[in-house]
């Protein structure tokens, strides 16, 4: 799979990601970057440039660019969204802790989950702290109420990690129009 991606990587047109132990719907992105264990990709949907999105590759089933992809990625082209995918970008994939550290010093906001179809976790919110094995986020809910207590996240249980997606950019300017404070913790 290594080849595949930096192939893929090099041609930097849409690919559809496929991972059939978590969903059946396939994630459509720009390939970014890739570790051994992980994948860095600009998530598209619905022709939107949706954020950052970082992926086990362990979860990965199939991932390929199809007729339908290299036509969306020509559309991309002609609407002017394609220049905005940040093929450059620098991110360390080397391990979760590095990936949220890189890219949580960059982002106010947060999405990390645990896919896992018997027991799901979602959790939104702003980094507390990274550790060794694990993150701790101090959350809110959908209904923009700061948690209470912050969240500990075990690397080994995160399957997917998303910054600057417009559900979290939404959130972000809401708290800045609103002015809410989180608790200090």
């Amino acid at each position: 799979m290594t080849e595949q991606l930096s192939s893929l990587k090099a041609e930097r047109k849409l690919i559809s990601i496929r991972r059939k132990e978590i969903d059946e719907r396939r994630i459509q992105a720009f390939l970014l970057d890739y570790s051994e264990d992980l994948i860095l990709v600009q998530y598209v949907y619905d022709f939107t440039l949706d954020g950052l999105m970082v992926l086990r590759r362990s979860d990965i089933s199939e991932m390929k660019s199809d007729k339908t992809d290299l036509l969306q990625t020509k559309i991309l082209k002609d609407e002017g969204l394609y220049t905005k995918v940040d093929f450059n970008i620098e991110c360390d994939l080397n391990s979760w802790g590095s990936v949220l550290s890189t890219l949580g010093s960059r982002y106010r906001f947060i999405t990390i989950e645990d896919e896992n179809p018997e027991y799901p976790l979602f959790y939104l919110g702003e980094i507390h702290a990274t550790e060794t094995e694990s993150v701790s986020i101090i959350g809110f809910s959908g209904a923009a109420n700061w948690d209470d207590e912050v969240s500990v996240i075990y690397y080994e249980d995160i399957s997917c990690v998303q910054l600057g997606n417009n559900y979290v950019n939404f959130y972000e300017r809401y708290f800045e129009r609103n002015a809410l404070t989180k608790l200090s913790i």
